[in-house]
């Protein structure tokens, strides 16, 4: 399909290839127009329109908006809650086993292990299932391998005493955590896109989350010992399958209210849940993945691998060597209430990140805010190589000045948290 158009005498061409199964069926296309607010709709006329074609023209300013009908906020509040806890208790494990990492291994082994173990399977389920699998994605039976899987991991942990099963456990759990994550982003893709924006953006606020409750909740259980604290976490699993079966709404369910009087794009709108007749799957093959994936490399994907290669290596390598003298109570009053060895340090650290971490991912939810615009996706990047080279060489030189070492770090952490939540 060929359509010209003239607003104001500008040409604005659109071509457009339709098929359609049905040779008498009537095609409603809705054309959305960024034009000046003095210009009008009839004087963007096409020449000529296939009598097999009913266009609609519509401003750009009456695209269908969010949340304008009050039926739909109680059903967008379900959203919210339901993919926030999902984020919330899918990442949750994770943060657990890192902060209960001490008390898991023996004294023997390095806790970089547990971290390998903890990271590499969620990893991979990220990294290769999306491009490996076929065919249509089953999501109730998906969900409920996830909740099984990482109740199974963390209950071996917790009753099993033998490191090559602890460490078993810790994987399994960690695939799940990936394949989780994978599977609540997939299925937001299920909802129109203004819908599947907020989706996501209350998911991002719950794994932001899931360090701070993650820490927390294991404090909380930590005097009950290994076995019955993480015993008891591990039924928090089943929240996942909760939030997903009974509280999140079916896709068909959400109403888009539109300012718009005109039928047909109220139509068009529910096209994707309504019109399942004409639907077809398409099976995506590994190289068509591929060529998906291939213009998406550089904008997208490889600053995000930047921005996790740096954030990782100073969490798990840099941070642990950032030590300092017991800050003085005289000269230091509040890192003197929060660091009394050593060993404080690095619990606070890992704080003040999930904080940030928190407040950076919660941004497009909770304030709302708009996201980082394409041109700016680098930024997290480049400021957590930074950070990166920063850290490190104050970690082998030791040249911060002494009087601000210890504050100037910590900002630096949460300068961290906040680049890598961004992203």
């Amino acid at each position: 399909m060929n359509l010209d158009l003239r607003c104001s005498g500008h040409k604005i061409s659109f071509f457009r290839s339709i098929q359609t199964h049905r040779p008498d069926a009537v095609l409603k296309v809705v054309l959305y127009l960024h034009v000046d607010k003095n210009v009008t709709l009839n004087s963007c006329m096409p020449r000529s329109t296939p009598e097999s074609i009913h266009l609609v023209l519509m401003n750009d300013r009456q695209r269908p908006r969010l949340n304008a009908a009050p039926d739909s906020r109680s059903l967008l509040r379900s959203h919210a809650a339901a993919f926030f806890v999902l984020g919330l208790l899918n990442n949750m494990m994770y943060v657990v086993i890192l902060t209960a990492a001490l008390e898991l291994l023996p004294s023997r082994v390095p806790t970089g292990v547990l971290a390998f173990v903890n990271i590499t399977p969620a990893l991979v389920a990220k990294a290769v299932f999306p491009y490996w699998l076929r065919g249509e994605i089953r999501y109730h039976l998906r969900v409920w391998l996830c909740t099984l899987l990482a109740f199974a991991g963390m209950l071996s942990i917790a009753l099993v005493d033998t490191l090559f099963l602890r460490l078993l456990g810790i994987a399994i759990a960690s695939f799940a955590s990936g394949l989780g994550e994978i599977t609540y982003l997939q299925y937001s893709t299920r909802y129109v896109p203004q819908v599947t924006t907020y989706c996501v953006g209350w998911f991002a606020s719950g794994t932001g989350a899931a360090g701070l409750v993650g820490a927390s909740a294991w404090w909380i259980v930590r005097p009950l010992g290994v076995r019955l604290g993480l015993s008891l976490l591990a039924f928090l699993s089943f929240g996942t399958a909760i939030s997903f079966f009974c509280v999140l709404p079916e896709p068909k369910k959400m109403p888009v209210s539109v300012p718009s009087e005109d039928e047909s794009t109220e139509a068009l709108m529910s096209l994707p849940d309504q019109d399942s007749d004409h639907t077809r799957l398409v099976a995506l093959s590994f190289s068509d993945k591929m060529k998906l994936l291939k213009p998406m490399l550089l904008p997208y994907i490889l600053p995000l691998v930047l921005v996790y290669f740096a954030e990782y290596t100073i969490n798990q390598g840099v941070a642990p060597t950032l030590l300092f003298t017991v800050p003085d109570p005289k000269q230091h009053r509040v890192l003197a209430t929060l660091i009394h060895t050593l060993r404080d340090y690095y619990p606070l650290y890992q704080l003040v990140y999930q904080a940030f971490v928190f407040f950076s991912r919660s941004y497009t939810s909770v304030l709302p805010l708009p996201p980082i615009p394409q041109s700016w996706l680098w930024t997290p990047a480049v400021l957590q190589l930074g950070l990166l080279v920063l850290l490190s060489t104050e970690s082998l030189f030791d040249w911060f000045k002494e009087s601000i070492a210890r504050s100037l770090v910590i900002v630096l952490i949460a300068v961290e948290g906040l680049a890598g939540g961004s992203s």
